[in-house]
């Protein structure tokens, strides 16, 4: 409330039309779900799931109900919520640094709004957006030092040139009102009035372009380099690339690997970023320069400016503004978010472009023979870059801890699979993610690299394309030469850097049969990502190739052949069927599974078969999203669940499950081990999630108790458990917990409340059979696959999350067992 009482003070609603003001209505809204989930709060000691996103929405309907502003709303939703996440997540000491640089960046732009809505003027707020990438900068700089820059894959010339369009607003205004030039041009039609700031930033521009080279090297501490070896490399891809003047060659000594063509056609010159010239194997670094050497033969720097220029002219003769700064010294006609918007349209326009040049790099170092090594060094970089691959950034890259040889294992074992599955289904995430990306994904890069079925144009088209699913398909099919080709290309080099001689016999040693030990034995559909064809199969087992990129396989009886077929887990889908259960697509009407009957055209089609009391029911396999069949619930009985129960997730008994004719009639008893007293739940009453077992771990010590019990279940069974960390780095352990113990006293034998609480470490053996010691703060998560199911009780459930439950059952019946409404 005493946030409103300030809102009012400061921001005096008019009360003759606030009940015709339609934000007022969406704010009461987020007000009432607000205390419904501070109640649930209260009452559970544990924020719901969907707590975070009623928060921000909350906050910007408030500020927005009293300001009208949609980018202070926007600033002062994110900053008021994350005062709350750096408290959080102060033991994540690099993302809390992050986290700071936008919580101060985001409440100087909320306050500026706060001051330009009192005082009706915008120049306050536009003035802290258009400054705020400084504050981002000089925060980086405080917190990181140069490091910052270089680690978000080099932001460092779009800074240098927005230092300069400062220094030439600065001009615009000296000239103004100092000089008498006059910048109108006078026509049959008139005078046409050209603004200054258009001309001089289009000198800016190429001022930037002419002094790039030193200024760049300066910015960014790169060296000259004197090593022969490199220099004798360098020259001769030069001669292969057809480059005939001097190119000057840097090195900037820094925790990533990249490379950059820079510099003038007066100025040619690259850089290659890494801890040390050894780090970059011989074969990529030729790759390497050979692409940084194309831009430079293309006079790629030049096109750009170019690009920039024309940009700039457009922008002159549309009267539309040139920079975020126009609103701090001019003034534009259009609002300040309008053109933020705009602005990402045009330059997701421009990327285009870019990419296309890009490409052109690509192709001039392939046709120069350099195909190979530029494709396995994008392998290595997308490797090295990790989960920080969609957006720039790697938190590790901040940090001093090193990445262990396991771990850097596992991520260039996870690469090799992404960049192969994209080339024949990228995720929309990632496709979106590159509309404002410079460079097109490597998954295409090195489709292109590797096979002559892309050229520039059209891979820098393919993150809009590929988002319809037949395009995906049609490309997947074209791409089938270069992901041959990278498999070749990514065994190489796993094997050379770890020494390893056959793969497949080091994931035996892994243990990844394990990740498919629940579905043995099933019966599915396989579905053919490519071909669409499909197989009606039990999985028998899965085997192992010696392969990174594509290593597991599926060896299924075909149940309409009875023959065996061993299908690649990279081009299948797979949805579990059980023959004679029963399915709910309507909770009031059973259907039982007799057959699939598959089509005969190429059985890329088939029919579900179910009867109705005696009715035969058929629904199309390819339109039809199958939900779980009721045997999930029946195969409880006996076996032990997970249930949160007031927000702590215990392991119970499943005792009995009372099968009914309606899914709301369903019965589940459970016994509960600590008062031995059985529990009775309609499936009605239930939230349930198959398989997938989640157990986030807390500092309240009000849940320490039913964490250490699930832990203690799992040190029985030795299921295989994902362990997340609150690192930057080697962040995820992978194995089998062994033991608990605080004091160096084991706590399978004491299990007494304060013996609890005083647990601080547990000891893990990881899939490489190596006895990790982990302390218990530095928990995050803990996960786990087990063959019964996640249960939580509707009436301990927020209104938005069951809300958030019941689409998620809509839209992918099979992740989740919703009855009934919210």
């Amino acid at each position: 409330m005493f946030v409103y009482i300030i809102a009012f003070m400061l921001f005096p609603p008019d009360w003759s039309i606030i009940f015709i003001d339609w934000t007022f209505y969406i704010m009461i809204f987020f007000f009432l779900i607000t205390v419904q989930e501070f109640l649930h709060f209260a009452k559970m000691g544990r924020r719901s799931e969907m707590s975070d996103l009623i928060a921000i929405g909350f906050f910007f309907f408030l500020i927005f109900f009293f300001t009208k502003d949609l980018l202070t709303s926007l600033m002062g939703a994110f900053s008021i919520y994350l005062w709350f996440g750096i408290f959080e997540l102060k033991d994540y000491p690099i993302l809390n640094k992050i986290l700071i640089i936008s919580l101060v960046t985001y409440n100087v732009i909320f306050i500026a709004g706060l001051f330009s809505a009192y005082l009706g003027n915008p120049f306050y707020l536009n003035t802290a957006f258009a400054f705020s990438f400084w504050i981002i900068l000089g925060l980086g700089f405080l917190l990181f030092g140069r490091k910052y820059i270089i680690v978000w894959r080099f932001m460092s010339p779009a800074y240098l040139i927005l230092f300069l369009y400062i220094i030439a607003w600065l001009a615009v205004i000296f000239i103004n009102q100092y000089t008498p030039i006059d910048f109108n041009v006078h026509t049959p039609f008139g005078p046409f009035e050209v603004q200054l700031i258009y001309p001089i930033l289009i000198i800016v521009n190429w001022i930037v372009y002419f002094i790039s080279g030193p200024v760049l090297d300066k910015l960014l501490g790169i060296d000259r380099v004197e090593d022969e070896d490199l220099l004798n490399l360098v020259e001769n891809v030069k001669k292969d690339i057809g480059i005939k003047t001097k190119v000057k060659v840097g090195f900037g000594n820094y925790p990533i690997l990249n490379a950059l063509a820079y510099g003038s056609i007066f100025d040619k010159r690259i850089a290659i970023i890494a801890e040390s010239k050894d780090q970059i194997p011989e074969e990529e670094l030729k790759g390497i320069v050979a692409h940084e050497l194309a831009h430079t033969k293309g006079k790629h720097t030049l096109i750009l400016t170019i690009i920039a220029t024309l940009d700039l002219f457009i922008r002159m003769i549309l009267d539309l503004p040139a920079t975020y700064y126009d609103y701090t010294f001019g003034n534009p006609r259009i609002p300040m978010i309008t053109f933020i918007l705009l602005n990402i349209l045009i330059y997701m326009f421009i990327y285009i472009f870019v990419r296309i040049l890009e490409g052109n790099a690509d192709l001039r170092a392939k046709k120069a023979g350099y195909a190979k090594e530029l494709a396995k060094a994008l392998y290595n970089l997308e490797s090295f870059y990790a989960t920080g691959r969609e957006f720039g950034l790697n938190t590790m890259l901040l940090c001093e801890e090193k990445i262990t040889k396991d771990n850097q294992f596992l991520d260039y074992v996870n690469t090799a699979e992404y960049l192969y599955r994209s080339m024949i289904r990228p995720s929309r995430g990632s496709l979106l993610a590159n509309f404002m990306n410079s460079h097109p994904p490597s998954y295409f890069r090195i489709a292109a690299l590797l096979g002559d079925e892309l050229k520039p144009g059209k891979e820098a088209l393919l993150p809009f394309i590929c988002l319809k699913r037949s395009k995906q398909i049609k490309y997947a099919q074209k791409f089938e030469n270069a992901r041959n080709a990278f498999k070749i290309i990514a065994n190489e080099k796993v094997k050379d850097f770890f020494e390893i001689d056959d793969l497949s016999k080091v994931f035996e040693s892994l243990n990844r049969k394990e990740l498919y030990k629940l579905d043995l034995n099933k019966d599915f559909i396989f579905k053919n990502i490519i071909s669409e064809e499909v197989i009606i199969g039990r999985l028998d087992n899965i085997q192992f190739l010696d392969e990174v990129s594509d290593a597991d396989q599926y060896v299924v009886t075909n149940l309409k052949t009875n023959q065996k077929e061993y299908l690649n887990t990279s081009l299948y889908d797979k949805t579990k069927i059980k023959f004679n259960e029963t399915y709910y697509f309507d909770k009031k009407r059973p259907l039982i599974l007799k057959d699939i009957a598959l089509r005969k055209d190429a059985n890329k089609d088939g029919d579900y078969i179910f009867f109705d009391e005696g009715n035969k029911v058929i629904k199309s396999v390819k339109k039809t999203k199958l939900p779980n069949s009721m045997y999930i619930i029946k195969d409880l009985e006996n076996k032990d669940v997970f249930i949160k129960i007031k927000a702590k997730l215990r392991v119970l008994k499943c005792v009995k499950v009372h099968s009914a004719k309606f899914l709301d009639d369903y019965v589940i008893e459970l016994l509960d081990p600590l008062n031995n007293e059985i529990l009775k739940f309609c499936l009605k009453e239930l939230i349930i999630r198959p398989k997938k077992i989640y157990l986030s771990i807390t500092k309240n010590l009000d849940f320490r108790h039913s964490e250490i019990e699930l832990i203690k279940w799992l040190i029985n069974h030795q299921i295989l458990t994902y362990i997340h960390l609150k690192k930057p780095v080697n962040n995820l352990e992978i194995g089998y917990i062994q033991q608990l113990y605080s004091n160096n006293s084991n706590i399978k034998q004491h299990d007494n409340k304060d013996e609890i609480d005083a647990i601080n470490n547990l000891i893990i053996r990881n899939i490489f059979k190596k006895e990790i010691d982990i302390p218990y703060h530095s928990l995050e998560l803990i996960t786990f696959e087990y063959d019964t199911a996640m249960m939580q009780l509707k009436s301990e459930t927020s209104m938005i999350t069951k809300l958030g439950y019941k689409l998620l059952h809509k839209v992918k019946p099979r992740s989740i067992l919703y009855v009934n409404k919210i």
